[in-house]
């Protein structure tokens, strides 16, 4: 098959890392695919260092030469962009990937951009659930459930001091993330309890966070890494993994900690609840709530026993529904059927 991936944005999460590895992956199978990014976007260059084939995202009023059977895009803006720049030529197809748990805009002038679709694809029930509420009249059927395959090789964890609890979390610095929550939960633990937190990441509300943690008294015990160069080490020395997100599209963290054994502590938000069993993989929580937060990461505490064998089921259930084979064989039977679909509005 031959296809176009359109993902313009420039910064680098989720999307761009599903964008780049099904790219990769499709390609690996046979496809002939091309990626269609920004040109300084953080996606390009990374997609060249893995060998995927890249193309520019055209300029507005340029007029694409790219063609393909089937245009799978990362946003509404880049549905608009595909469309007002024939990438794929007159006889492609097109589908949106729906990577984030927020409410999709419909109205008059963007209702026509929706019926050129052939179909939707979600990385999980809650963001298919608010696809379905926004687009109601746009057919179930066309919109397709697909956990994102998650491609990782965690490192053998690493002991630390005797009764001290190691917390990580990840993920850019931004509101989204849910970190001021996370700062506001360890200041309740008080002066008594023996704890550590590596928060790995970056973005605009860096400085914030830092002021944040100052004014907690958590200075000697918070540690801002910055982006990191290697997931698989800063998983190795934790003992848990938080995920404070308000909500989230998929959350590739929380799947990667699970599969480095850890148990992971979760809002209760998006698809988290999808990736965290609570009880028995890690702990749900309510989102944007500093005390039932500090009452959960009291309980891992209390008992370390407890907290491995909570990680080991999550390591045994990730590898189990998110190994990236069954997967991709979902991806790939779905575009060959989506390719085949007349756009929902003929």
């Amino acid at each position: 098959m031959k296809l176009l991936l359109v993902n313009g944005s420039t910064a680098w999460g989720g999307g761009e890392q599903w964008f780049l590895d099904a790219a990769r992956s499709l390609a690996s199978r046979g496809h002939e695919v091309a990626l269609v990014c920004a040109r300084d976007g953080a996606l390009a260059p990374r997609a060249r260092d893995s060998g995927v084939r890249v193309e520019a995202l055209p300029r507005p009023r340029e007029r694409s030469e790219l063609t393909s059977e089937l245009v799978l895009v990362n946003s509404p803006r880049d549905l608009r962009i595909a469309q007002r720049c024939a990438i794929g030529g007159e006889q492609a197809r097109f589908v949106l990937r729906r990577g984030i748990d927020r409410r999709v805009v419909d109205n008059l002038f963007r209702r026509g951009i929706w019926k050129r679709l052939s179909a939707i694809l979600v990385n999980s029930d809650a963001t298919g659930a608010t696809v379905r509420r926004s687009l109601r009249w746009f057919p179930a059927e066309r919109i397709t459930r697909i956990y994102n395959p998650v491609h990782f090789a965690p490192r053998p964890h690493e002991a630390g001091p005797a009764g001290l609890l190691r917390l990580g979390a990840i993920g850019r610095l931004v509101k989204q993330k849910g970190f001021a929550t996370l700062l506001d939960a360890l200041a309740r633990l008080g002066a008594t309890r023996r704890f550590t937190l590596e928060l790995a990441g970056d973005g605009p509300l860096r400085a914030r966070l830092e002021r944040r943690a100052r004014k907690r008294g958590l200075s000697s015990r918070v540690k801002f890494l910055g982006a990191v160069a290697d997931p698989a080490a800063f998983y190795a020395r934790l003992d848990a993994l938080i995920v404070p997100s308000r909500y989230e599209g998929f959350g590739y963290v929380a799947v990667e900690a699970a599969l480095a054994g850890l148990p992971v502590i979760a809002s209760d938000a998006s698809s988290l609840r999808e990736i965290v069993i609570d009880g028995e993989t890690g702990w749900l929580v309510p989102a944007r709530k500093a005390r039932p937060l500090s009452e959960a990461i009291v309980q891992l505490a209390a008992d370390p026993a407890d907290a491995r064998r909570r990680g080991e089921r999550a390591r045994l259930s990730a590898a189990e529904r998110f190994g990236p084979g069954p997967l991709l064989d979902q991806l790939e039977a779905f575009l060959s059927r989506a390719a085949s679909l007349p756009p929902v509005g003929s």
